[in-house]
């Protein structure tokens, strides 16, 4: 246990760089839920943009460094993509007189889950947690519901909506 407590200390926290490196991007909403869209400031903390709709988009200007993550609005999962739970902008180039920038297109999906995920996903919308240790199942499938019922957002406070409305961070 001690070993995992290190291990977890000696991950950077996830949290905006300073960047004079602007990227150009359009988050679209390719799952059938509604996506929270969450840019993690320089405290990492992470700052509520808007919820997109399934299929709505948006334009965001933001600079490389600045870590962008994503939430079903209802159930609080992480949503992935190109298949992984962080975006990390990339640089937009000037290269080739590129005026105005092309919007990099980053298409918001669900994960791919397991069928043991699946199952825990759907027994905690029907066991209320203080039911967890009355079900027939062995001990490590309880730990492992119990996980998923607690793991909403983990590691990520989220203390408020976009500030001022401004769509550059």
């Amino acid at each position: 246990m001690g070993e995992a407590a290190n291990h977890e200390e000696a991950q950077p926290k996830l949290k905006s760089k300073q960047s004079v490196h602007y990227s150009f991007v359009r988050f679209c909403n390719r799952t059938r839920r509604r996506v929270d869209v969450i840019w993690v400031n320089y405290e990492g903390a992470g700052v509520k943009y808007k919820t997109l709709s399934p299929s709505q988009f948006l334009d965001i200007n933001t600079f490389a460094g600045h870590p962008w993550i994503f939430f079903d609005s209802d159930t609080g999962e992480r949503m992935v993509v190109q298949m992984k739970e962080i975006f990390e902008p990339v640089a937009w180039s000037a290269e080739n007189n590129n005026w105005p920038p092309q919007r990099k297109i980053i298409n918001i999906t669900i994960p791919v889950y397991s069928l043991q995920e699946c199952c825990l996903f759907k027994l905690r919308h029907l066991v209320p947690q203080n039911r967890l240790n009355d079900l027939d199942i062995p001990q490590t499938l309880k730990e492992d519901l119990h996980k998923v019922m607690c793991n909403r957002r983990t590691g990520i406070s989220i203390p408020s909506t976009n500030p001022g409305g401004s769509n550059v961070t």
